[in-house]
């Protein structure tokens, strides 16, 4: 018996011990619509399910690629396998395919959300349209090929409930369930009058009225339905959004949301390890208890939890650290937890470097998880993805964790060089603006809004950006940023998204005057220039933004040239001479080209290759390495540079008492600085490290020697944590305790959170060694050693 088993015999009573397998599954990847091609650009919070013989996939849409637009309404398409899908239509509103249409002209129809009930496909959602329409909808399909049939919810004849003395908005948000009783819960967040806690700046808008997650309730078939008061966050009672619910193994009912409060974190805003919310119900989800947090690292954005089998539950979510609200939606992620459990521990990527992936909902059939989900900032498809197979209930599993991120190159196609949010080029040079002015032309074709040039440096208020902002209906506009008073400064010119554009904008600092053309049209805005900051900036970064932490996007489209003058104007014959030297003439234009007098400080043409590579850079891809592979005969893992993978664990609860133990053995592969494993939430993890062969665990500012390891020699590591300890042991050594205070126990090998700095090392791990266990709150673990 390893020394790790006999240092620990008094906690055989307390749990059996896991030995565990690789969660690598299969994925199939496509879009039910998408948005680039379709003439529907908007596409958002969709639902997919089985019923009958066919998949329906639900979400609202609208042709201008913008959320909320008068006219956005409920749409439907169907497939026999999944992967090829009908041409969206109207699901509610179209007399062809409901009994009663709803007729929502100018108004807004909102997140259809499914389940299969008494042999029919039931859909709760919302339309909001200042009319006899408006309001919460039940509605039903009794066959895969009938009309929905509607139905308006009111409640004493009024379509807002009064709860509380208050009269409120329903807006259903994910999948119903139902409970083992037969009640059927329906998620849904309630908005209210105007919150009496809300920051001043949203005092007077939607973000800062009053909105309790909650559900809708019905235990005779949908005749009837009541509404739950719902949980808020103590002093933050108009921030909380789009809860999902599920049914725990004792009969809780728990809720997770998002946090919706949109502030920097330096503003009093939430972190990463605050994003996501929790609650919980006793009694069939009539009350709740207020919402706290659940400390692991996500971003604000619905989520969607389901039982998978056994007491184990998944969610899917961004596996993603937060940085600006609402523009880091990246990764989206399986994560998994058991019993009563809310550590739910990351696992595979499913988004395969999509930017801006988001609202996923998932259903289980044939031993596959189907999951649809949002992808793109204006312009968005709907797309879905294929897991399979599901992860046994009876076995254990560790999942590697895939961090899927965009490539940060753009793409050559042809003579233009394509973006899709996040990929960029960088100047090698600081790009130097005329200090009378500049003007900055571009050739391109562009889907969505996002950046053309940003020169602002990482910090301060210097620099220039000029960027795209979606224009009437599905087109695009320029704007120009110095940092002045009128922040973006923006014209009425726009154009269509995927044609050819010549855009340019030239800014006089004298005049304080911004000149913008597209193609042969022009237009002047004034900006107050005195009261602008400096113009010089750094590095420029073509096609997106500069510094991570701004709110902008990234260009979606393809940009064939770029040119930069120190000069606060060009004629119309220099712009054409630019048009054609950028790929094309300028559209409408009669003037002969001329060359400029001066030289440009910024050169780009994307067809020359050789100036591209000699005048750019292009960043390489980065990301964790975990592999998988074979070593003496074992099976390991290698994890070096962030990588990590999660760990199925024995459901426990650290404010009981439990404690889980964990044993492995491991080699490092590089003297330099690797994580072991990663336990504890993401605000007091602790984390055991290998750095130059010796062995330290790291907790709240504690850094404490363990022993040695040799790249020759396998290693065994022991760890147990509960309470305010995690302690250490390796190879029977003294036993080295930390004290921190997480609220629950998450479990990694490797390194857990994205927020925290890589390490460069590498180590590998035996995967037939990895062994968990967990003690009941009546004898916790550090008690035992």
């Amino acid at each position: 018996m390893p020394w790790s088993l006999l240092w620990a015999m008094p906690m055989l009573l307390a749990g059996p011990w896991r030995s565990y397998e690789l969660y690598q599954p299969a994925f199939e990847r496509g879009f039910v619509v998408d948005g680039r091609a379709s003439a529907l650009k908007y596409n958002h919070d969709s639902s997919i399910a089985w019923f009958g013989d066919r998949w329906f996939c639900l979400w609202n849409g609208n042709q201008p690629p913008a959320e909320g637009k008068p006219g956005q309404l409920n749409y439907m398409s169907t497939s026999s396998d999944g992967r090829t899908w009908t041409p969206p239509v109207p699901a509610f509103s179209d007399a062809e395919h409901a009994a009663n249409p709803i007729p929502c002209p100018t108004g807004t129809q909102w997140q259809p959300n499914l389940i299969v009930m008494n042999q029919e496909l039931w859909c709760l959602w919302s339309q909001n349209s200042r009319d006899e329409y408006n309001g919460c909808y039940f509605s039903r399909l009794r066959t895969p090929s009938g009309k929905w049939e509607n139905r308006r919810l009111l409640w004493e004849g009024e379509p807002g409930p009064l709860v509380e003395g208050k009269h409120w908005r329903l807006f259903p948000t994910q999948n119903p369930v139902q409970l083992r009783s037969g009640r059927v819960l329906a998620p849904a967040t309630m908005i209210g009058p105007p919150a009496r806690d809300a920051p001043e700046s949203m005092s007077r808008n939607w973000w800062g009225t009053e909105k309790r997650d909650s559900v809708l309730i019905t235990d005779d078939g949908g005749v009837t339905w009541t509404v739950s008061p719902g949980a808020v966050q103590p002093g933050r009672t108009w921030a909380q959004w789009e809860p999902t619910v599920w049914e725990q193994p004792d009969g809780t009912v728990r809720m997770v949301s998002r946090n919706n409060d949109n502030r920097p974190p330096r503003e009093g805003g939430p972190h990463p390890s605050e994003m996501l919310l929790e609650s919980r119900s006793t009694d069939g989800g009539l009350t709740w208890t207020p919402h706290e947090p659940v400390r692991l690292e996500t971003v604000a954005s619905r989520m969607h939890v389901l039982a998978a089998g056994g007491d184990r539950f998944m969610m899917v979510h961004n596996d993603w650290p937060a940085g600006v609200f609402v523009s880091d939606r990246e990764n989206l992620a399986l994560f998994f937890t058991r019993g009563s459990g809310r550590n739910f521990v990351a696992g595979p990527g499913l988004s395969e470097g999509q930017p801006v992936v988001c609202y996923p909902q998932m259903w289980l059939r044939d031993n596959a998880v189907w999951v649809s989900y949002s992808q793109g900032l204006h312009t968005r498809s709907i797309c879905w993805v294929r897991v399979s197979p599901l992860p046994d209930p009876s076995r254990y599993y560790l999942s590697p964790r895939t961090y899927w991120t965009a490539d940060p190159a753009p793409v050559r196609v042809d003579d233009a060089l394509r973006f899709d949010g996040r990929q960029r080029l960088l100047t090698r040079e600081p790009v130097t603006l005329g200090k009378a002015g500049f003007t900055l032309c571009a050739r391109l074709r562009a889907q969505e809004a996002g950046v053309l040039l940003d020169t602002r440096a990482s910090r301060g208020r210097s620099g220039f950006v000029l960027a795209l902002t979606p224009g009437e209906q599905q087109g695009l506009r320029p704007f120009g940023f110095v940092d002045s008073p009128e922040r973006n400064v923006t014209p009425s010119l726009g154009f269509g998204t995927s044609e050819w554009v010549y855009v340019a904008v030239s800014v006089d600092l004298q005049a304080g005057l911004m000149t913008f053309r597209v193609n042969d049209r022009a237009e002047q805005v004034k900006f107050s220039a005195d009261k602008a900051a400096p113009i010089d900036g750094a590095t420029g970064s073509i096609g997106d933004r500069r510094n991570p932490t701004s709110a902008l996007r990234g260009l979606t489209g393809e940009i064939r040239g770029m040119a930069l003058y120190p000069a606060p104007s060009l004629s119309a014959a220099e712009h054409a001479w630019v048009a054609e030297k950028l790929g094309g003439s300028l559209p409408g234009s009669e003037a002969t080209p001329t060359a400029p007098a001066m030289a440009p400080v910024l050169w780009l043409d994307a067809a020359d290759k050789a100036a591209t590579k000699r005048d750019f850079a292009t960043e390489t891809a980065s990301g964790p390495v975990l592999q998988s592979e074979q070593l003496e005969g074992e099976r390991v893992l290698r994890l070096g540079a962030g990588a990590s993978a999660g760990v199925d664990v024995d459901e426990n609860c650290r404010d009981r008492g439990d404690g889980v133990e964990l044993v492995l053995r491991f080699r490092p592969v590089s003297a330099e600085e690797a994580v072991l494993c990663t336990v504890g939430d993401a605000e007091s993890p602790a984390r055991v490290i290998c750095r130059q062969g010796e062995v330290r665990l790291q907790a709240a500012g504690q850094d404490l020697r363990c022993g040695e390891a040799r790249p020759t020699n396998w290693t065994e590591l022991a760890l147990v944590t509960a309470g305010d300890q995690t302690t250490v042991r390796l190879n029977g050594g003294p036993a080295v305790t930390v004290r921190h205070s997480p609220t629950d126990t998450w479990l990694y090998l490797g390194e857990g959170y994205r927020s925290a700095a890589p390490r460069p090392g590498s180590v590998v791990m035996s995967v037939a060694s990895v062994r968990t266990r967990v003690s009941r709150g009546d004898a916790p673990a550090t008690t035992r050693q």
